[in-house]
This record gives C-alpha cells, structure tokens and sequence, in this order.
C-alpha cells in the first residue's frame, strides 16, 4: 500500500543543520519536491538516471561538486575562471601523441590554430603541465604586432627562460651536465649568442668582446648555427624532450621564421619539440609561416596541424557546470543563453561570464550557499556579436583614467616593462601604475615578472582600436621621444633603445621639427640597427636603417654626410645578409651617385659583387671585380691560353721560392686599406669560382699570393696560399703545394680567422689527400663543415660537405652510410639554396644510389624537370661530373653503349682542374679504366692513348703518396696489358693492385680490382680463376655495400 506524505511535513533543514554537505542536501530536496509523482520545483528531478549521474559528479569530484564551497572567498574573488580545457580532449591527446614521438627521438612539430580567443594558448598552457608532469622542459615565447623590432623577441624570450630554469636547479646533476656541455660545445662562440640570450652570461659568466670571434662571412647564418647547436646541446643533455612554445606565429618577423626554419630542419632527430600558434584565418596562402611549414616538410618533417573550434552547447554547459560548482542538469537554461549569446567561442564566452557576475545577474547566494542568476534579465541584456565590441563595452565601464592607461599601454603591444612605465610618468607627468594596478584588479592586466601584460591579446587590440589614426601616431611619438631621452642617458640599456626608436618610428618623420631633431633622430635609428646587427637580426637592423634615412632631410649627404654615409652602408650590408639583392642595388646607387670618394664606395660594390657570385653571374661578378681591383691599382692579367697560364703560375712560384717558410709565417701584416679591400675582393671571387670559372682561379690566386708578399698578410692570405698550393699539386708539384697548403693552415691559427678557415681547409684538405692518407682527411672535411658554419660561411661548409661525402665513398665507406651522409649534404645545400654545389652533388648521390639498389630512383631535391637541362645550362663544370657518373654506373654495370656514350660527352670537356684535386684523380683513374675497356671493344686507338694518360698521371701521383694511388695505378697497368695481350703481366698487375687495396683499406678498389681480374681471367679462358675472383668480388662489393 503507497502512502502519500503531504509535501510541507518533508524538509532537509535538520540535515543542513547536522552538517550534511549542502549539495547532497539540495539533492535530497530535488527529490522530494518529486516524491509523490508530482513535479513541485523547477529543479526536481525528472529520472532517476539524473539522480544518479549528479551521485556520480560528487563521488568523483567531490571539492567541486559535494563539499560546502568557501563563502568567504567567493565574497572576496568573485566568479573565478577555471585552467580546465573544455572540448579539447582530443587536441590535447594529439599534443601528447606529438611529446612521446619527440621522446623517441622522431622528428616532427606541431601547430595550433584557429582565430583569437579560440583557447589556443590554454589548451598549450594544459600541454604544459602534461610536459611538467613528465619532468620534461617547457619554455615558450610569444610574437608580438607591435614589438616587431625587437631582434628575436620571442625566441630569446623563450632562451632566456630556459637559462634560468637550468640555473634555478643548478645543484642537480643534470643541470650542471647541461651547463658543462654547453661550455664544451659553444666554447667561445657563446659571446655571440649571448648578444641574443644574454642569460647566457649566468652560464659562462661575463662575455668579453673579442674582435676575431665577431668576424664572420654572414653573422646571420652563423647565429642560425649557433641557436641550432644550442637547441641541439640542450636536448641532447636531457633525458626527457624540449618543447619550444612560441605563440602568434601570424606576427613573427622574417629573421625568427628564419631560425625556426633552421630549428626544426637540424633539430628535427633529436629529443626536442616545436609547437607554435597562430591566427590562420588572418593568414594569407603565402604567409612566410606556411611557406615556411612547407619547406621543412619537404625536407622529411612532419607537421601535426591541430585546428580549434568554438564551443558546442554541450560543452558550454560542462563549463558553467565547473565554474559554478552546480550540476549540468541544473546549467542548462543559463548554458543554453549564453551559449546562443556567444556563439560558443572560449574567450567572449569567459569574458561575459565575468561581466555577468560583476553586473549581479549572476551571484552567490549566502542563503543557498549557491551560484543562482536571473535568467529573464540575461536573455533580455543587449550583447554585441562581435567581441571585440564587447570588449570596447567592457572597457568603457571602466574609470576615464583606467582606460587612459590601457590605451597608452597597447601603444606598446602585449605588455611594456613596469621601467619604461615609469620612465612615462617622469618625463610626461602621466599617472599610470595606480590605473594599470586597478586594471589588473579588473581582470584586464596580468601583473608579472616586472611587465604589465594584457590577459589577451584581444583586450590589447581593442584598447589600441580605441585611438584613432591620428591619436596612435601622435601617443608613439610622445612615448618615443621620452623613451629617447632616457637612452641617450643610459647608452647601456638595449632593450630600451630598441622600444624608444620603434615607437619614434610608429609616431612618423613628421614629428621632426628640425634638422638637428632629424639627425638625431635618424642617429638613434642607426644605434638601434647597429645593435640589431650584433645580434644577427638583418631585417630588424634594415628597418631602423630605412626609418634612419627618411628622418633625414633632403640635403642630408650635404649637411649629414658621414651619418647618410653609415646608414646607407650598413643598410646594403643587411640587404645582402637577408638576401634582398633588388634593395641592395637601391641603396647602391645612392652611395655610388653621392660618395666623396672611391674608397667611400667599396664597402656597397663588394657586397654587389658578393651578390652577383650568390647568384651565380660570375661573369658579371668578374668584370665588376676586375674594375673595382683596376681602381685599387690592381690590374689582373688575362692569359689567352694554358701556357701563358702555367707560367703565370711558374712566376708566382719563383716569387714564392725566395721566401723561407718561417718568414711567410710571421710575416709582416698588410695595413694598407686598399690592398686589404683588394684581397677581400680576391678572395670573395675564389670559392664562387670553384663550382663555375676554374679557368680564372690561377689568376685570382696569383694576384692574392703577390699582394700579400709584397704589402703583407692579412686573413685572406691563407686563401691564397691555399689555393697555390692546390694549384702547384696540379700541374705535378704535389710536395711543394703541400708545403703551401700547410702554410695557409698555420696562418689561419696565427690570425685565428673562423672567416676564412672553412674555406681553407675544404681547398689545403685536396692537396694533403695527394700525400697523407685519404681516409685521414675525412675529419678535416668535418671540422671545416663545422668551421664555416660557426662564421655563418654557408659556401665553404657546403664545399666541405661535398668533398667528405665524395672522400667517404672513394675511400670505400660503406655505401648506406654514404648514401645517408649525401641525402644530408642535399638537403643542407637545398635548405641553404647553395645551387652550385647540390647540381654538383646530386648526380653523385644517384651514383650511391644505384650501386645500392640499380631500379631505386634517387629524390630529385626540388629539381623540376629534367636534371641534365639544368646541369649543362648551369655550368660546363656541373655538366662534366654528370657525364662522369653516368659513365662510372654504366662502367660498373657493364653497360658498354652507356659508358662509350656517356664517356665520350664527358671527354668532350676541356675544364682544367686547379683546386678539386680528389675529384680530378678519381676521374682520372676511372676514366683510364673506361677507356680500356672500350678500346678493347673497338680497337680505337685514342681510348688506349686516353688509359695510357691516366696510368702516366697515376704513376706520377703515386711517388707522393704509395697509400692513396699505387692500388689504382697497377690496376691501370693490369688493364693496359691485357689491352696489350701481355698476359702474364697483367696477371702480376692485377694481384699486385688487390693486395694494395687490401692493405691499404680500399675497399672498393678491392672489390673492382678482383672483377675485373676474373673479367680478365675468363676472357683467356681462365674460368676457374675467373670463378674465384668473381667469387671474391662479390663478398667484397656486399661488404661495401653495392649489389
């Protein structure tokens, strides 16, 4: 029998008395306002399954959802908003995903995105207490529209911090593993960096300027370089990964992209992890961001694109459950208003939650001790679609003198130091911190690490929306002005003088209210740049040159010379540095119409010729060197032929000869300006003319050596010797050019030059492969790739990087570990667009690949159409080792109508071989064998003329150095007498030639020696001996690695 309990004899007073939770209560109360089967109140429940889903929520997260809430805090806080990511669960989860492939050492980064106020920087916020929580290290930048001009903002930002992290757990043993490797790996080259990460100095301690350490060929690679090695260093050190956070990438500036860039395409295999954020839907397709993302996809990486989306009801309704501390059944009719009002987007939805409760339609109730609202007055309240209105009303409820404050703390971006507010109310009598104090208590500022900084970019925008065109400029100005003013006081504080001119140049040249004003002005702009420059920041330092020159007036090379004079130079310098050649040329022409004098001009024509060897026009590069030499009284002879060329060098050497080598070594130093702009000259001519003009290095390279007999030496004078040693080496002087090249490499540590020591040791290393082991030279590649590097020399680290995988093959390396190293040397030289280099290199890598596996095709490293269209139309040089390895595959496969083919293009060339040494033996001993073998096919007499040239050349190579080349001469002698029909001969020659490769670990001299042993072998009708040697060849080529 049911009993009806009338309604007004139930009450759960006794148990809110008897300390039962005032949830559960609440609970109770729901359920008896439906225990009769009449539904009494609007919150009594309708299922039992409602019943048991809020048990649930208090089981499972009982401080949120069963334990009495704190009064007293509500009364003092408010509404607080929750860290707590709703709806991106599975974002979050991909995050993850990302950090434990980055564990494994895998490569690949991540980019969120979606518009602002979408929880990008929450969610990344969320990720990194995932991070902490694995004891792995997070550290994080953010790009900011306004403080563009500060070089490497966010990065450096990000460095700094992780300096101080390391230092803040110095005691432990990683940390102090970490700081030793640095110390190791940056050694001295940390000055550099520091002027980036200058707490860097908490590490090393002081950075002392040393000039030699800041010379360099491209500061801006070196820096490149070093951020790499530093990434590289730091995460390698650590046993769980890095993650890099930079947030609005949409506002990164070109030299950070660039960094970026090069982060992940060098750090790509070890334990680090990029994530970034941006704004796509304000990106342009062509944005520097996704060409960037692109390009690095394209050299392996793998992008994880997570994009967010706004808020759906049901996650709205989760979230206002949360905040409230209230059951989702019982959110519902405020969910869905708010929802419907917001459009589901995080940030409007947050931000209207606050005002809600700050306007009293949604309170704590101290009678309910619950969150309770007015539903009829929020439904009816007016809100904008927009957020950024909202917002705008948002700030408008604000005091007149708090807005004031907000508005003049966005002319500064997304947050401005607490000293340069200061600096404000001194100078301009402004009253800000007590405003910006009051904002922070409102929600609008954060209040941390000695900034004021909005809690949104959006609040930002929409302050600086507030002032018009004409108020922005005119507030910059004023700003800037006093900013200035304090600089010119404390010369020491970079960061200030960088905000001081940026906010100058916001406000507008028409601020100048002189030309002393103007000037000063425009010397600010030049001080800024200069510093920008030290810290290899080009397209910052370019922008402070621009704005320099348009504060001058219009007779400033008249009234200003020597400040226009600095400003226009320093500007070409980082037009060449960022490589903008079109600029250049403008900048030039203004110095070369307005100079006073010659000299005046060399500084914009050197970068002009440096600019037409990047861009491969050596002829133009040539003749506009030729003149600029021919006015520093250096005139350059042309010989018409290769006699007149050998004794030009035969002159030069009999010049040498008269000075011991002890005296060359300290040699006077050179102090004369224009022999010393000459010899850059020289010397920026020479590695272009590597890969293209050989013909021309004899030239450049006497001029060099005699320059610096007869006025001195400078660092470029190891080039020069260099070179001469390499040329002496080629026309048969092996033991006197090594003399030489040894010589060019003490000068480099006498002048402790990194500018030129890459470029140096990539030349001297083929003159000492003549003499000393082959395989010993593999490390001097190495370290000269390293070298160049360090000096931002890009042309010299890839040369270095050519020649080692070409050491590492013919010294018989093992074939996927050669493959391996040149897919890396291809993708340096396609990252760095070093053109020359990678058409030179990349028909050696197809070369690789088709003794490993003959039907694989090699990946074309962004050449589009057919490759031999674009090696012949580059240059002869390029054209002439494609045709060699087509040769040297046929050869190896026996492919007789491909060698003949092929061999025949490839003697079509007439180049002579002045530096490339290794490269010009290989194709020497190759090409002798390829012609023995087609003359034994043919009976033409001029293969056999041509083998019996290489086995001459061999010989005589082979009284240097018995290690590197008696193997390949008696194997060049076995093949002419079998040409010879000399049986018995060739028979001595070809065992004679194995036993040296063997013993001299040429492992692939062996392994061809044996086949073409048991080719010969079997052709005399030998066919158990030939069975052996085929026998014996193969285990060899497998050992190699070759099918």
């Amino acid at each position: 029998k049911t009993t009806t309990i009338p309604h007004q004899e139930l009450s759960i007073e006794s148990l809110k008395m008897n300390g039962i939770p005032f949830t559960l209560c609440d609970l109770i109360g729901n359920m008896l306002d439906n225990i009769n089967g009449d539904i009494v109140g609007d919150e009594s429940y309708r299922r039992m399954t409602d019943v048991r889903n809020d048990l649930k929520l208090m089981i499972e997260n009982p401080e949120r959802f069963l334990l009495n809430v704190d009064v007293e805090k509500i009364s003092n806080s408010g509404l607080e908003l929750t860290d707590t990511i709703y709806g991106q669960e599975n974002e979050l989860s991909l995050l993850k995903q990302c950090y434990k492939r980055s564990h494994s050492r895998s490569d690949g980064f991540a980019i969120i995105a979606g518009p602002s106020g979408i929880g990008k920087t929450v969610l990344a916020n969320q990720f990194e207490e995932f991070v902490s929580s694995k004891e792995g290290i997070f550290i994080e930048g953010k790009f900011d529209q306004l403080q563009q001009s500060t070089p490497f903002h966010a990065i450096a930002s990000a460095f700094n911090e992780y300096c101080n992290v390391l230092l803040s757990d110095g005691a432990s043993s990683q940390s102090i593993a970490v700081a030793s490797a640095l110390r190791e790996s940056l050694g001295q080259d940390a000055c550099c960096l520091g002027k980036v990460i200058p707490n860097l100095s908490m590490i090393f301690g002081d950075f002392e300027e040393d000039e030699e350490l800041l010379n360099c060929v491209n500061a801006q690679r070196r820096l490149q370089y070093l951020l790499c090695r530093f990434v590289e260093v730091i995460s390698s050190s650590s046993s769980n990964p890095i993650v890099l956070f930079l947030d609005d990438l949409q506002w990164a500036d070109p030299a950070s992209i660039t960094v970026i860039h090069h982060l992940l395409v060098t750090s790509r295999f070890s334990r680090f992890l990029f994530i970034g954020s941006c704004r796509d839907e304000e990106m342009g397709q062509n944005h520097p961001i996704w060409n960037m993302i692109a390009s690095v996809q394209s050299l392996g990486a793998h992008a994880t694109t997570i994009k967010l989306q706004v808020f759906d009801k049901e996650t709205v309704n989760r979230a206002i459950s949360d905040m409230l501390s209230l059951s989702p059944r019982l959110t519902w009719p405020l969910s869905d208003i708010v929802y419907h009002k917001t459009k589901g987007n995080p940030m409007f939805f947050s931000r209207l939650m606050v005002s809600l409760s700050k306007e009293g339609l949604l309170n704590f109730s101290l009678s309910r001790r619950r969150w309770v609202w007015d539903e009829e007055k929020i439904q009816s309240r007016k809100i904008p679609d927009d957020v950024a209105i909202f917002l705008t009303n948002a700030i408008g409820q604000l005091s007149s003198e708090v807005q004031a404050a907000l508005c003049t703390l966005s002319c500064f971006g997304a947050s401005a130091d607490i000293s340069a507010v200061k600096i404000l109310e001194d100078d301009l009598g402004l009253k800000l911190q007590n405003s910006l104090d009051a904002a922070v208590a409102d929600g609008f500022l954060d209040k941390l690490n000695g900034k004021y900084q909005f809690c949104h970019d959006r609040v930002q925008e929409t302050a600086y929306k507030m002032l018009s065109m004409e108020d922005r400029a005119s507030r910059h100005s004023r700003y800037g002005l006093a900013l200035c003013r304090y600089t010119l006081k404390n010369i020491n504080d970079d960061a200030m003088l960088f905000t001081a001119v940026d906010q100058v140049n916001r406000g507008g040249p028409h601020i100048v209210s002189g030309s002393d004003h103007g000037s000063l002005l425009a010397y600010l702009n030049l001080r800024a740049g200069k510093k920008a420059m030290d810290m290899s920041d080009f397209a910052s330092a370019l922008a402070f040159f621009d704005h320099g020159i348009l504060f001058l007036d219009e007779n400033h090379w008249h009234d200003n010379y020597n400040l226009s004079l600095e400003l226009f130079d320093n500007a070409v310098k980082c037009t060449y540095a960022i490589g903008d050649h079109q600029r250049l040329n403008k900048f030039s022409e203004q110095v070369l119409s307005f100079a006073r004098s010659f000299n005046d001009k060399l500084t914009v024509i050197y970068h002009a010729v440096s600019a037409l060897c990047d861009a491969s026009s050596l002829d133009e590069a040539i003749e506009k060197g030729v003149w600029v030499l021919s006015m520093l009284g250096e005139d350059l002879f042309q010989p018409s032929s290769r006699s007149e060329t050998l004794a030009l060098i035969e002159k030069t050497r009999c010049l040498v000869q008269g000075y011991p080598e002890d005296l060359l070594l300290n040699y006077n130093l050179m102090t004369d300006s224009s022999k010393i702009m000459a010899m850059k000259f020289l010397s920026r001519l020479e590695i272009s003319l590597v890969m293209g003009r050989r013909g021309v290095i004899p030239i450049v390279t006497s001029k060099m050596v005699e320059l610096s007999l007869v006025h001195g030496l400078t660092p470029m004078s190891a080039i020069g010797f260099a070179y001469f040693g390499s040329m002496l080496a080629s026309i048969g002087h092996v033991n006197e050019g090594y003399r030489y090249v040894k010589l060019a490499k003490d000068l480099v540590h006498r002048f402790s030059s990194k500018e030129v020591a890459g470029e140096v040791i990539a030349i001297a290393t083929q003159t000492i492969g003549y003499v000393e082991p082959m395989q010993t030279t593999l490390e001097f590649h190495m370290q000269g790739h390293k070298t160049a590097l360090e000096a931002g020399d890009i042309r010299s680290a890839s040369l270095n990087f050519n020649l080692y995988c070409n050491y590492l093959f013919w010294c018989g390396g093992n074939m996927v570990n050669v493959k391996t190293k040149c897919e890396e040397a291809c993708l340096f030289m396609k990252q760095h667009k070093m053109l020359a280099f990678l058409l030179n290199l990349r028909p050696f890598l197809s070369t690789i690949v088709k003794l490993i596996d003959k039907e694989e095709t090699p990946s074309p490293f962004g050449f589009d159409g057919p490759v031999e269209d674009v090696l012949i139309s580059s240059n002869p040089s390029a054209a002439m080792i494609f045709h060699f390895n087509k040769m040297y595959v046929s050869f190896m496969y026996r492919d007789y109508y491909g060698m003949a083919s092929a061999a025949e293009e490839y003697f079509g060339y007439k180049l002579d071989v002045w530096t490339l040494l290794n490269i010009a033996c290989v194709q020497t001993y190759i090409s002798g064998l390829v012609s023995f073998w087609i003359y034994r096919q043919t009976s033409d007499c001029k293969w056999f003329e041509r083998g019996n040239r290489s086995k001459a050349a061999m010989r005589h190579w082979a009284e240097s150095s018995q290690w590197n080349f008696l193997q390949k001469y008696h194997l060049l002698e076995a093949e002419e007498n079998f040409s010879n029909r000399q049986y018995e001969a060739a028979r001595q020659s070809y065992h004679n030639a194995i036993q040296l490769s063997k013993n001299h670990k040429f492992l692939n001299d062996e392994a061809l020696s044996c086949e073409l042993a048991g080719y010969f072998f079997f052709e005399i009708g030998k066919k158990t001996e030939a069975l052996e040697y085929f026998t014996r060849a193969n285990s060899k080529y497998h050992e190699w690695g070759a099918t």
